[in-house]
């Protein structure tokens, strides 16, 4: 009988699969089992778990600010890139995810397309290896890869519409896949869940020994956030089931508000109680991952900025607008990096520099070793998306600074579902049935955690912006601002589009590989 509970923390499911891989390849009967393969049949506990744990490290990085997260983002109204003077971040890729210009020849799409069908890809043929493994006790095995393929076709449900539903381990070249209609996938993802919760255990019941890998509870949250986008999906409307997988998670009592907004961000922030599925960051153990949340973010000076053992790479920022959505004392705006000298976030004082580059970076003023005299650093407005100063634009550290970052990969772990944003959900569905009452007591609770002043009433638009201001930058804005019939208005940098911009085109590449699929309208 496999008992996955043995295994009681991160680091060690890391380092499972990093000791698997590593195994030398020169002895012909080696398995390396971190290969997903269907033929590759498994006869130990061990064998599984780093399979399993492989799949859910390259799920992870999709929120790493690669191709994944820049096709979730840079559409929407939060993140942005500032292509500068001399052509860094300049370039159409990012320019069209932001001007809602993009065609089926976008690389990042294909790379989204590619990554969500690979995680598809692994769960099917580690599936088939189980069923034909002679291991008892791998329905909790298979429950988490049944789930993260699930989640793996809500995002391409979410971002491309109709997909095909495979799930054999193999593909057959001359029976290729057919294109299901969205309510199909919707449907699928619906069930696959629902049948992957019955057989995962209750976060109750394993507390941190699971952490980073899909509970019951997990699989209810990210059930209410499929719910909540019915009516996109599949032109219904379900609410009822929103609150019900809400309250499944929020009635269980293995998850709170922590007090402090920004402990969900620190990069210590293993086994916290709001955290409840993300990607699990690990740079410093072999086989383990980072991520450059803050490398790529921070304004580019060289010389240690903050302490960091590398020069920022000043590539995303946000807009004006995102920033006014707070209330000056409200907690969370301290993220922000606006217009103005540039104060250390360890110490407030003002960063001094040898002097201002507006087209490379600046130098971190040393004492006794810099010439002349400092001046500080100060970030000026933006004007647009191209041809801007080095120091132009909104910056922002969400993710706090990591004292043990691997070169730029920190190791902050990254929530794709908090428990605010179960408490969110509900508050939503609540107000779209009218019943703005109860709704009002859950925005409040979220609020008064960051000192933001409590709401006397509610109406929808509360809730969308409160959404924007609790889960900023977490990959969730480009699906509330197609859920609030937004995603195609004007906004800083950008012209209304078209209505067929909300959902992206099915990639060429993916077309030309496999001509049963139809191409989006628009398109």
């Amino acid at each position: 009988m496999i008992n996955f509970r043995f295994y009681k923390n991160k680091k060690v499911v890391v380092l499972a699969a990093a000791l698997l891989l590593a195994l030398p390849s020169c002895e012909l009967d080696e398995e390396v089992y971190s290969v997903y393969t269907p033929e590759t049949f498994y006869t130990s506990e061990t064998q599984v778990l780093s399979s399993l744990s492989g799949v859910y490290r390259n799920f992870a990085q999709i929120s790493g600010m690669g191709v994944e997260y820049r096709t979730l983002e840079l559409s929407a109204d939060q993140v942005l890139t500032h292509g500068k003077i001399q052509g860094w971040w300049a370039n159409n890729d990012f320019e069209q995810l932001m001007e809602h210009k993009w065609g089926p020849d976008h690389n990042y799409l294909n790379g989204t397309w590619n990554t969500f069908f690979q995680t598809v890809g692994q769960a099917n043929a580690l599936i088939a290896a189980l069923d034909a493994s002679k291991l008892e006790g791998v329905g909790g095995a298979k429950a988490e890869l049944k789930a993260l393929r699930a989640y793996a076709y809500f995002y391409l449900m979410d971002l491309f519409g109709n997909v095909p539903i495979f799930t054999e381990p193999k593909v057959d070249p001359n029976n290729l896949p057919e294109q299901n209609t969205r309510t199909e996938v919707f449907n699928f993802v619906v069930a696959e869940l629902k049948e992957a919760a019955a057989d995962l255990p209750s976060q109750t019941e394993v507390g941190g020994q699971y952490y980073g890998r899909l509970t019951k509870e997990a699989v209810y949250a990210l059930l209410a956030t499929v719910y909540l986008n019915a009516e996109v999906y599949t032109g219904t409307a379900q609410l009822d089931g929103a609150i019900e997988y809400a309250d499944l998670v929020i009635n269980s009592g293995a998850y709170i508000l922590l007090p402090d907004y920004f402990d969900n961000f620190k990069h210590d922030n293993e086994e916290n109680k709001e955290f409840i599925f993300g990607g699990i960051y690990t740079p410093n153990i072999p086989g383990g991952i980072g991520h450059p949340l803050v490398q790529k973010v921070l304004p580019g000076i060289s010389g240690g900025l903050f302490g960091l053992p590398y020069t920022p790479q000043n590539g995303f920022g946000t807009r004006p607008s995102v920033v006014a959505l707070y209330e000056d004392q409200d907690a969370r705006k301290g993220m922000f990096m606006t217009p103005g000298e540039l104060k250390d976030p360890r110490t407030g004082e003002t960063v001094l520099v040898e002097r201002i580059v507006p087209d490379n970076n600046s130098q971190l003023y040393k004492p006794g070793v810099s010439k002349g005299d400092p001046v500080p650093y100060v970030i000026i407005p933006a004007t647009g998306i191209r041809n801007q100063p080095m120091n132009a634009g909104e910056k922002w550290i969400k993710w706090g600074l990591d004292p043990n970052t691997n070169g730029g990969n920190a190791g902050n772990d990254i929530a794709f579902i908090r428990y605010a944003d179960v408490l969110l959900v509900k508050a939503e569905a609540l107000a779209r049935q009218g019943n703005f009452g109860a709704a009002l007591p859950l925005i409040n609770q979220i609020r008064t955690r960051s000192n933001a002043s409590v709401l006397s009433s509610l109406t929808l638009n509360d809730v969308f912006e409160e959404r924007g201001r609790e889960l900023t930058f977490e990959m969730s804005r480009r699906r509330d601002l197609i859920r609030f019939g937004k995603f195609t208005n004007a906004w800083e940098f950008k012209e209304a589009s078209e209505p067929f911009r909300v959902l992206y085109p099915i990639p060429s590449r993916a077309i030309d590989a496999n001509p049963k699929l139809q191409q989006n309208a628009g398109y």
